[in-house]
């Protein structure tokens, strides 16, 4: 798919900023239902809702901050810009959404395969050798997982692919970029490494919290799995703007984290294989839906080129 290219030093556009906040409001309260299971979270309804709303203003602040940056070295939201200015926007729509929700298939099964075969196999016979029991508070209900995948889709984008990787690039581009002010490739990779691991590591107070021991091989476990996830999204981001790394964000995250619990929690096996059935039936007819959705781009913006 062909990448979207934006201009660099665009004007700031306060329209752009309400949107991102827009999204960031509900999505910091949509995090609640399962930060308060998982963490048991005992805090006053007072304390929470100050807690959110200083988590919405610092949030909002540094996506503000991204915005410009972003403005600055030809990346940033082109579908809320071009939304903005009534431009034709909805093919394209269509063909991020199938990039991203071929990285998010992509994700969760790489995921899967280094938990089951990498990593579980040590983390299992060290949580036996130490007696540690990961508590029930942990397997929480798929609604509430959901609703956490949407909240972190947005939120997370916006602080380490917005903001983080934005800066970095930006700060970069200082130095190194094209004769349009745009980073050269090696400052974007090179942000987007550093943010990944970043975004690795914000996950281990969630691991800290359900009880697992902050040693090496947890925190390898969680930077690899994570970080692996932030460098798709990253890429993502300065390919097809922060829309697609928060779609690809989200979808991986409803897969991984609410789908297959859904599945795994069905009593009896008829019913678990029925709806493993189902789910791979329903992956597979939506991947060939985004590879038509991809080809079908491809000729025709090859038959468009002149010869």
């Amino acid at each position: 798919m062909k990448k979207i290219v934006l201009a660099t030093k665009r004007h700031w556009n306060w329209k752009v900023l309400f949107v991102l906040v827009g999204l960031i409001i509900p999505a910091m309260f949509a995090i609640l239902p399962y930060t308060i299971n998982v963490q048991n979270v005992s805090l006053g309804w007072e304390t929470l809702v100050v807690d959110r709303l200083v988590n919405i203003l610092l949030i909002s602040v540094l996506g503000g901050v991204g915005l410009l940056l972003a403005n600055r070295i030809g990346i940033g939201m082109p579908f809320v810009e071009a939304w903005l200015k009534r431009e034709p926007i909805a093919y394209r729509f269509r063909q991020i959404t199938a990039i991203a929700w071929i990285s998010a298939v992509v994700l969760v099964v790489l995921a899967i395969f280094l938990h089951t075969v990498v990593f579980d196999p040590p983390l299992n016979a060290m949580l036996d050798q130490l007696g540690v029991t990961i508590p029930e508070e942990t397997n929480t209900p798929p609604l509430y997982r959901l609703l956490a995948a949407i909240s972190a889709g947005i939120t997370e984008e916006t602080l380490f692919r917005l903001f983080g990787l934005s800066l970095i690039a930006w700060l970069g581009g200082l130095l190194f970029h094209d004769p349009d002010g745009r980073p050269n490739l090696i400052i974007f990779w090179a942000a987007n490494i550093l943010f990944a691991l970043a975004f690795g590591a914000a996950h281990l107070p969630t691991e800290a919290a359900i009880g697992l021991p902050l040693n090496p091989l947890v925190i390898t476990s969680t930077l690899v799995l994570n970080g692996i996830g932030g460098l798709i999204f990253g890429w993502l981001f300065w390919t097809f703007g922060l829309e697609s790394a928060v779609l690809a964000h989200i979808l991986a995250d409803i897969l991984r984290h609410s789908l297959i619990p859904f599945i795994m929690m069905q009593d009896g096996e008829t019913a678990r294989y029925l709806a493993i059935t189902v789910l791979s039936v329903a992956i597979l007819a939506t991947l060939f839906w985004a590879y038509r959705c991809l080809m079908i781009e491809s000729r025709s913006r090859h038959l468009q080129m002149p010869y």
